[in-house]
Parts: structure tokens; sequence; C-alpha cells
């Protein structure tokens, strides 16, 4: 099968930056994160969100291609760095942001 390209918001020190991450169906959200992040960098989660269904925090096996392809053209994935501490605290929390302020 020849690769969808997803649109990866990246959060940076400057701000947000979009990365552009080749998925087929076999693509897991864990591969997608070592796709957009350095190794060694702090642990983060892949967060899908849409104006109509909400934020989704993808689980490490979640096919990101199966979000988008059931959400439709307006998904948009976030790779968002967490205190591996607050791992769970924060999925909640930094989903309510991105959605809050926006991305772009």
């Amino acid at each position: 099968m020849i690769p969808i390209i997803v649109r990866v918001w990246c959060e940076s020190g400057v701000g947000w930056s979009p990365t552009a991450v080749p998925v087929t169906p076999q693509t897991t959200s864990r591969d997608v994160l070592d796709c957009c992040r350095e190794p060694g960098d702090e642990p983060c989660l892949l967060i899908s969100v849409h104006p109509h269904h909400g934020v989704h925090v993808l689980r490490d096996m979640e096919s990101p291609l199966e979000v988008a392809s059931a959400w439709g053209p307006d998904v948009q994935f976030v790779l968002k760095y967490i205190d591996e501490g607050k791992l769970l605290f924060y999925g909640t929390i930094i989903a309510y942001t991105v959605l809050e302020k926006g991305i772009e």
C-alpha cells in the first residue's frame, strides 16, 4: 500500500511546527512518535484533535490512519512532550489546552 502523509504538529521551544509523516495501516502511534522526536527526548503523547469529535490521546499500538479515516479530513495530530510522572493527568489537560488555544 502507498503510505498516506499525515501532518503532525510538534511542540518545540519556539512554538508548533508541522512534520509530514507517512502512515500505512500497520503504522502505530508509537511509530509516528519515533518519526517526530529525537532519540532520548522527553516522553510524549500523540493526540488527535477534531473540531466535532474532540480530543483523543492515542495509545502506543493504536493506528493513526484508522483515527484519521474515522474522523475525516479535519483531524489533526499533535505531539506533546510531557513530564513522565504526570502522564495520565497531562493527557486530559493537554488535550483541553490544545482545543482551547488551537495549534496553528
